[in-house]
């Protein structure tokens, strides 16, 4: 009984410890010039995940040529010693928008080349940055949707992305079944308001990366940063 109570305590701890916590890597493009600037690629990863993680998956040539990555982590532990989750979207508004000050004074960033992507509920935060426009982001990349839309996802908000010449895509895996709904939500919200974003079934793919991610991606970033 002891036991258990100090494991209780000690957990109690870890999450006071960890929620708040301000945490993100930055990865330099290969050749990094420290005279030169670059466009910037936020990643968010998924529910029960942390940015180590992320940057196993989650890059390609063109992402490790031509940008500046920030691998971002939650706030919120999900699970311990380090699985986290984007559960407090007001806080991680907030905290988003700190590590990108941040990074903006300690490296050359193209303020007008910063785009915006992520898995299941990283792809829900990324959809939530975009549409409340709290860091001016020009494009995102969205794998498999999860934890529900976030309020910032109305016809208003699409418009006003729209006009700020954002560009997207959506992907779903399509043996998604308990989230697919979620990315189909968000496309017709899109549609409605004639967005220009791309929508991508992965095939033989459920709620996880598809099988050659890293050429799927650098397309996705050709579509974003095209005009």
């Amino acid at each position: 009984m002891i036991f258990k109570r100090i494991c209780s305590i000690l957990f109690f701890l870890l999450v006071i410890t960890s929620y708040g916590q301000k945490k993100y890597s930055v990865v330099l493009p290969d050749n990094y010039n420290s005279n030169e600037s670059y466009p910037l690629f936020i990643a968010l990863h998924g529910g029960h995940g942390n940015m180590k993680d992320m940057q196993t998956y989650w890059k390609s040539p063109k992402l490790n040529n031509d940008f500046i990555v920030a691998y971002m982590e939650a706030s919120t532990l999900d699970r311990a010693p380090n699985r986290y989750g984007w559960r407090n979207i007001v806080e991680e508004r907030e905290n988003i928008n700190q590590y990108y000050s941040e990074i903006k004074e300690q490296y050359n960033i193209v303020t007008e080349q910063v785009y915006v992507g992520g898995f299941s509920l990283g792809a829900r935060t990324s959809i939530d940055l975009v549409l409340n426009n709290i860091i001016p982001i020009k494009g995102f990349i969205l794998l498999n949707v999860g934890g529900g839309l976030s309020d910032a996802c109305t016809d208003e908000n699409v418009k006003q992305a729209k006009e700020r010449h954002v560009r997207g895509v959506v992907m779903t895996g399509e043996d998604d079944h308990k989230y697919k709904t979620q990315s189909l939500a968000l496309k017709t919200l899109l549609e409605d308001q004639d967005f220009q974003f791309q929508f991508i079934v992965n095939k033989n793919t459920g709620h996880t990366t598809p099988p050659n991610f890293e050429p799927v991606l650098d397309s996705c970033l050709d579509y974003i940063i095209s005009e």
